[in-house]
């Protein structure tokens, strides 16, 4: 058996209300408009759907690896600067260009990677490092295994631009090198995820603005070993699926100032169309059915995912509680979001030892990612 023994999420060190955070976004869309940058009907209905989004309580807090977001003194900004240079060319404020976010999350990551192994005296026998939001090489988990002496004694794996479902592969990865080894070291695994730098501040596209109002920043670290520990997660089986005729609804993709993130309103249609037959026939296997599950760990890929999966296995509030407290805490932080929910199903008394969790993960492809575990004593 493999267990999930630690879990150490990492928070990103600017913090936001979701409301404030709106806001920001309307100023810059508004500057964009006075400066007559872009297509005025559009950036109106764009400020309309923002006003909209006011309104919904789903998130209350989002972090980011960026201050800009808490102020609009554009002329002390990080990112968003008048006046960006790379090889000496000037960029538009609010198209800064991809080498500059990639530099933050370069000079961002390492810390937080320091952060969520701080207290690991031990090497790892394999770290693996998640991320769809940030290319640098050497890598940071290379670069942790140096500050930390592990260079000789940890084999290092780098699973990229996945998207929000990674976390649930990676735990299958774990588990697949832990049952391979014949000793009993850990395998460890850091998702280091800054969505907040693929925000396109000037967009008036209705699905570029619900990616600005959902996506934020976030790490974790997690420690997987053959031995339980205290409040651990055992993990019992795997299971992914791609869903037919939906790869033109999510999708993720280098841009030329950004990763543009592309959501179609169909993503809750198509996944609704599969879900129970697909979740029904992974418990199958465990002869277990749906009513069985004490609890889902949804990635909440927004509040209508949640929506979508609760009412489609008719779920009550409790089974997705987690998921929903995540969401309002931090938003969407890609992979990074998953760990955050099960950190929180491990500490919570109330999840009592024994009960079985389900999680449910979804990405471009459109893919679906499911694994089953259980809280051990």
């Amino acid at each position: 058996m493999v267990y999930l023994n630690r879990i150490v999420p990492v928070e990103a060190p600017y913090g936001l209300e979701q409301k404030a955070a709106i806001g920001w976004l309307m100023k810059a869309l508004q500057r964009s408009k006075a400066e007559n940058q872009g297509d005025e009907p559009k950036q109106n209905r764009g400020l309309q759907l923002y006003e909209r989004f006011l309104g919904n309580a789903s998130i209350g807090f989002r972090r980011s690896v960026l201050r800009d977001y808490s102020h609009d003194d554009w002329r002390s900004m990080v990112l968003f600067k008048d006046d960006s240079r790379v090889d000496g060319t000037a960029t538009p404020w609010m198209a800064p260009p991809l080498e500059r976010r990639m530099q933050i999350f370069a000079e961002q990551a390492l810390p937080m990677a320091r952060a969520a192994f701080q207290d690991a005296t031990e090497a790892p026998a394999y770290c693996i490092e998640v991320s769809c939001t940030g290319y640098d090489a050497p890598y940071t988990a290379q670069k942790l295994l140096l500050d930390k002496g592990w260079q000789s004694q940890t084999r290092l794996l780098k699973l990229g631009h996945m998207g929000c479902y990674a976390s649930v592969p990676a735990l299958n990865l774990a588990a697949e090198l832990l049952r391979s080894q014949n000793n009993h070291r850990t395998v460890s695994i850091f998702s280091v995820e800054f969505c907040s730098l693929h925000l396109a501040p000037s967009a008036s596209e209705a699905d570029q603005i619900v990616a600005n109002i959902l996506f934020a920043d976030g790490a974790a670290r997690m420690d997987l070993s053959r031995h339980r520990s205290p409040q651990c997660l055992a993990l019992l089986d795997h299971a992914e699926t791609l869903i037919p005729d939906s790869t033109d609804c999510m999708t993720w993709r280098p841009g030329d100032s950004h990763f543009r993130m592309v959501l179609s309103r169909k993503v809750g249609l198509k996944i609704g169309e599969v879900l129970k037959d697909n979740v029904s026939q992974f418990l199958s296997g465990h002869g277990l059915r749906i009513h069985d599950i004490d609890r889902f760990a949804v990635h909440p890929g927004g509040p209508l995912i949640i929506e979508t999966v609760q009412r489609n296995l008719e779920l009550d509030d409790e089974a997705v509680r987690h998921s929903k407290m995540i969401l309002h805490q931090y938003g969407n932080m890609s992979s990074s979001t998953l760990p955050y929910i099960w950190a929180s199903m491990q500490a919570d008394p109330r999840v009592k030892a024994g009960e079985r969790i389900v999680s449910l993960a979804f990405g471009p492809g459109l893919t679906l990612m499911m694994n089953l575990l259980a809280k051990d004593v």
